[in-house]
């Protein structure tokens, strides 16, 4: 699929594409536009990348023409971080809805220690949900069973509980069987920041495979690489290890991505090199490093730009 194709026809988006994302959202709310396009893509070659964005901004001071600007912008993609912004970042239905409506994925990142607040997202209208610094598969096993409804007749203590969905004419599903039919577009995004899941290759492995059994596109991985050498060190074992993740998880067909860009990767040319170094290695889920917050600052910088560049030519 062609990367313009998957975002409305071009970058900026225009007015009709944002009229028919709207359209989509209000046929049904709870669609998930990123896994839709995985869903049409018979591959993870064939599939385009996805920009997206860790978003820092409190919920109560969120504002629609922010998400529209983003979404203009060519972000597919969205986490509400409630992982280290806490309950600022624990985004509501309102806000969930305003990025539903814009055709942004709304991933809610929580905190490590939570496990039935993931499930509860998905009822607040969050497609996604993000699960930070496991180390253990264990971990992994109960992230997994928290985004999912209990089997019928085998029930676990980690198993996401059950809360009416509406419909976008407002109906409701009540019942289990209503529920289960319509909550199939949600998904788990485990984050993959530890040495223990990036550089144990076993342990690795092992995880990868129960992602797979989640369903297609039901998991996705994402590398956070600040933690991974926050832990570890700047050592040449984990950018490889990186990469060998994508590589597997490609084989495995499951949708993996990474920050690319940090405090000392700040040249334009870098991180476009980095994002294409992920790319090639099979990872489409890629995000920026500056978070939602500092997008006013930079704006200002370069609307600012040429007043500066104007005065230092004169001579001031």
């Amino acid at each position: 699929m062609n990367m313009n194709d998957s975002l409305g026809g071009s970058v900026p988006l225009k007015t009709k594409e944002f009229a028919n994302r709207a359209f989509q959202y209000t046929l049904n709310p709870l669609r998930n536009p990123v896994k839709e396009i995985m869903d049409k893509c018979s591959s993870i070659k064939d599939t385009p990348p996805f920009l997206g964005i860790f978003n820092d901004i409190p919920w109560n001071k969120f504002r629609e023409n922010e998400a529209h600007a983003w979404a203009k912008a060519g972000f597919t993609w969205i986490v509400n971080d409630a992982e280290h912004t806490q309950w600022e970042g624990f985004y509501g239905r309102d806000q969930n809805a305003i990025e539903g409506r814009l055709g942004l994925l709304a991933v809610q990142r929580l905190h490590r220690e939570a496990i039935s607040s993931y499930g509860d997202a998905y009822q607040l209208g969050a497609r996604a949900t993000m699960r930070p610094y496991g180390c253990t598969f264990e971990d992994a096993k109960i992230f997994f069973k928290s985004v999912n409804f209990p089997e019928p007749g085998s029930p676990t203590p980690h198993d996401r509980g059950g809360y009416p969905v509406r419909n976008g004419d407002r109906s409701m599903n009540y019942t289990p069987v209503e529920l289960r039919a319509s909550e199939t577009e949600t998904q788990g995004w485990i984050q993959f920041e530890t040495s223990e899941y990036l550089i144990d290759r076993k342990l690795r492995d092992k995880i990868l495979k129960l992602m797979v059994a989640q369903g297609r596109n039901k998991a996705c991985g994402f590398v956070g690489p600040l933690d991974v050498i926050l832990r570890q060190g700047e050592i040449p074992e984990v950018n490889e290890a990186i990469n060998g993740f994508f590589r597997e998880a490609t084989k495995l067909g499951i949708h993996t991505g990474r920050v690319v860009g940090s405090g000392s990767m700040e040249d334009p040319k870098d991180i476009e090199e980095g994002m294409v170094e992920a790319i090639k290695n099979g990872a489409r889920l890629l995000s920026v490093h500056p978070l939602t917050s500092d997008m006013t600052l930079r704006g200002a910088f370069e609307m600012a730009a040429p007043f500066f560049r104007a005065s230092k030519r004169c001579g001031f």
